[in-house]
C-alpha cells in the first residue's frame, strides 16, 4: 500500500469558499478532475476528522456539508462513495453510533444514500521505511477501500500543534491503540516520527481541506471556531499543510509531522498554485495553541497541564482514554495524578463538555 509522497512539483487549489457555495469541481478540475482519480464502479472512502461525538458547529469534526458536496462529486461519476473514521476511543460500532449521529454523518448518510463505515475490524501492516513503528494495526474499512480521498478539518491541536492533511491519517488506526501509540511516543519528535511513519504506507488519493470554518487556539476539541472561508486540495499531503502554514503565517519547521517530513526529504521542491496563491488569502491574526509559544517567541514556555473544571460531568471518557491510567472521578469530577501524567492531552482532546483546560500548575 505503500506510494510516493515526495515529488519535484506539487498542485494546491485554494478558493474562497461557505458550506452553502461549495463547488467542489472547480477546486479539483485544476488537478485534473475527479475521474483522474477515482474511476466508475470504485469504492471510495471519504477519510473524515470524526475525533469525538462533537456537534458540526463546533468545528471539531470536518462539516457534514463539506461532506457532502464532496460525495456528490463521486456520485456523478458512478463511484460509490462511504464514510469512515476511528475516533478516539474504542472503536466499536456503538461508538461509531453515537459520532455518527451527533456530527450529521448519519443525516448525510441518509440523504445520498450512502454508507457509513461499522466495520471494526482491524489487520496488522508493515511498515518498510518506518523510523517508529515498523508494523501497526489498521482498519479494515481503510484497506478494503478502492480510493482514499481524506477530508481533514484545517485546526489547532495541543500537542501537534496543527492537524492538518499530515495528521488525518492517524484515524486509520484502531482507536484504543491510537492512546497506546501516546503512551509509546511521548515526545512530539517521536509522535510526529510515528505519524509520519503511517502516512508513508496510507496515503491518500487526493485531499480536500475543510478550512471554511476552522479552529483556532487549544484544539483539537477545546479551541474556538475562526471563519478562514478556504477551501482546498491537493494529492500531496505535505504539500497542502505547507500552503496553510503560509496562509496562517507558521513556520512550517514548527509543526512537528512537517519538520519529520523535511528530514526525509519529502516536501515537495515546488508548490503550484493554479487558483489563489496563499498571499491572496493570508489571515494574521489566527491564534495557535497555548502549548505553542516556542513557535511565536522562540522561548521555552512553561509547561501546560490538563486541569479539569466544573464544566465536569463525571462521564468518565478521559479516563477509560487515558494511556497511562492516571485519571479517576471523584466527588463527581475527573482528577489526575500529575506526578504520572505524560501531558499527551487525551483527556483534552475527547473532553465534549469543554471540562478540561490546558494551564500551568501553581
Amino acid at each position: 500500500m505503500e506510494k510516493n509522497n515526495n515529488v519535484s512539483n506539487a498542485k494546491v487549489t485554494i478558493k474562497k469558499s461557505t458550506y452553502e457555495n461549495l463547488e467542489i469541481e472547480s477546486l479539483i478540475e485544476p488537478l485534473g478532475g475527479i475521474d483522474s482519480f477515482i474511476k466508475k464502479g470504485e469504492r471510495v472512502l471519504l477519510k473524515t476528522n470524526l475525533l469525538n461525538a462533537s456537534e458540526p458547529e463546533k468545528s471539531v469534526v470536518t462539516h457534514p456539508n463539506f461532506i457532502k458536496k464532496v460525495a456528490e462529486e463521486i456520485l456523478k461519476i458512478d463511484a460509490i462513495p462511504f464514510i469512515g473514521d476511528s475516533p478516539s476511543g474504542p472503536f466499536s460500532k456503538r461508538r461509531l453510533d453515537k459520532v455518527y449521529k451527533k456530527s450529521g454523518m448519519i443525516k448525510i448518510s441518509n440523504e445520498l444514500g450512502i454508507d457509513l463505515n461499522y466495520n471494526t475490524k482491524t489487520q496488522k501492516i508493515s511498515i518498510p521505511n518506518g523510523k517508529r513503528l515498523k508494523k501497526t494495526s489498521i482498519c479494515n474499512f481503510v484497506i478494503e477501500a478502492d480510493k482514499i480521498i481524506s477530508l481533514p478539518k484545517l485546526k489547532t491541536h495541543s500537542l501537534m500543534i496543527m492537524t492538518l492533511a499530515t495528521k488525518i491519517m492517524y484515524g486509520v488506526i484502531p482507536g484504543l491503540t491510537k492512546a497506546r501509540y501516546h503512551s509509546m511516543f511521548i515526545r512530539k519528535k517521536a509522535f510526529s516520527e510515528m505519524l509520519i511513519d503511517i502516512l508513508s504506507i496510507i496515503k491518500p488519493d487526493l485531499i480536500v481541506m475543510d478550512g471554511i470554518i476552522s479552529m483556532e487556539g487549544d484544539g483539537p476539541a477545546g479551541g474556538n471556531p475562526v471563519e478562514l472561508g478556504l477551501a482546498l486540495a491537493s494529492d500531496n499531503s505535505y504539500a497542502i499543510d505547507l500552503a496553510v502554514c503560509e496562509i496562517l503565517n507558521i513556520e512550517p519547521i514548527g509543526i512537528p509531522t512537517l519538520k519529520d517530513a523535511k528530514i526525509r526529504k519529502l516536501w515537495p521542491k515546488n508548490i503550484k498554485y493554479p487558483l489563489l496563491n496563499p498571499n491572496d488569502v493570508k489571515y494574521d491574526t489566527f491564534k495557535l495553541p497555548s502549548t505553542a509559544g516556542y513557535i511565536l517567541t522562540g522561548k521555552k514556555i512553561p509547561d501546560k497541564y490538563p486541569i479539569p473544571n466544573n464544566n465536569c460531568t463525571a462521564c468518565g471518557e478521559c479516563v477509560k482514554l487515558c494511556p497511562k491510567k492516571v485519571i479517576k472521578i471523584d466527588e463527581n469530577i475527573a482528577k489526575i495524578d500529575y506526578s504520572k501524567c505524560i501531558r499527551c492531552y487525551c483527556c483534552h482532546e475527547i473532553c465534549s463538555y469543554n471540562a478540561i483546560k490546558l494551564e500551568v500548575r501553581n
